[in-house]
């Protein structure tokens, strides 16, 4: 649990700064979620960067590490405007989806392996 810490500290730098909606269980891709509206934008992603701090868009994901390149693969793969972001580590992982409408944004928050899956649910409350 010690080695978590530093990501776990930094998450919660993100959900304290977060300018979108209460965070979700999502258990179809098993992570947390929360949407927010696309004027919002500038906020969340200075909220975002608090964890995770490398991203990749549909252009430039086979820069990204081969373990998420697959979980981008087995989430429906990247559309425009979407984004998959990382922490500093691999394990740690953002689906950024703006929805069709333009108006609104959701990010996913996860974890590869998901082994540490209920200090993440613990620590949004979901």
């Amino acid at each position: 649990m010690e080695e978590l810490q530093p990501m776990l500290d930094s998450l919660g730098r993100l959900k304290e700064s977060w300018p979108g909606a209460k965070w979700e269980w999502d258990g179809r891709f098993s992570v947390v979620s929360s949407s927010f509206a696309a004027d919002k934008q500038t906020e969340a992603r200075a909220s975002a960067v608090h964890a995770l701090t490398r991203g990749w868009t549909a252009k430039d994901i086979e820069a990204a590490p081969e373990s998420l390149r697959e979980l981008v693969n087995r989430t429906g793969g990247l559309r425009g405007g979407q984004r998959l972001l990382a922490g500093t580590h691999d394990t740690l992982f953002g689906l950024w989806w703006p929805w069709g409408n333009g108006e609104m944004i959701t990010l996913r928050i996860g974890l590869v392996g998901a082994e540490p899956t209920q200090q993440l649910r613990t620590l949004f409350g979901v």
